[in-house]
């Protein structure tokens, strides 16, 4: 009896030593999911610039401290999404094109709040669009946010996956822009 209890106390430390602990990481990994909605005939040179002045990706607010933790590879990520989305909607993306695609990370971020039996997650994601041609320039900012509440703890994942979606709106957005569709066709 008295082995069982010890094997039923380690069952449970162990199981509760694996809830808390949690990645030091946010893993931002947004799929481009929307398909073709638009026609962009046209040679891109993408590229993404993280200008965050708070490169935290998620900040976490407890009853007693502030926890951040950030995401490797953040703008490779953009990246991937945003070249994916192009091609998906007609462009050909190339370092050599002569019309430059650039995005500049102003926000990406999800601050959780943790209160004793419930827990709030604010998104906020804004990012700079400039296409750059010999004569002429495009510029636009595109912003969007988005609220999760639950019971209890955050999930980490759940807080991921709110990003992920986030940033895969936004990037929708910007590939079915029509001012932008426009400035790339004229």
């Amino acid at each position: 009896m008295k082995l069982t209890n010890i094997i039923l106390g380690c069952c449970v430390l162990l199981i509760l030593g694996g809830c808390a602990n949690q990645p030091s990481q946010v893993i931002l990994n947004p799929v481009y999911k929307s398909g073709q909605i638009s026609s962009i005939n046209s040679s891109l040179s993408t590229s993404v610039i993280d200008l965050r002045g708070d490169t935290s990706t998620l900040k976490l607010i407890g009853s007693d401290k502030t926890k951040t933790f950030a995401s490797q590879g953040i703008t490779s990520s953009i990246k991937n999404v945003l070249d994916s989305a192009l091609s998906r909607n007609g462009a050909s993306i190339s370092n050599l094109a002569s019309v430059r695609f650039e995005v500049d990370i102003h926000a990406l971020q999800a601050v959780v709040t943790e209160k004793l039996v419930s827990h709030t997650s604010e998104a906020h994601i804004e990012l700079g669009v400039r296409v750059i041609r010999a004569s002429s320039n495009f510029s636009k900012v595109y912003r969007g946010s988005a609220n999760l509440e639950g019971p209890f703890s955050h999930e980490r994942a759940k807080i991921e996956g709110q990003l992920n979606k986030l940033t895969e709106q936004i990037i929708t957005r910007i590939v079915s822009d029509p001012e932008l569709i426009e400035f790339l066709e004229g």
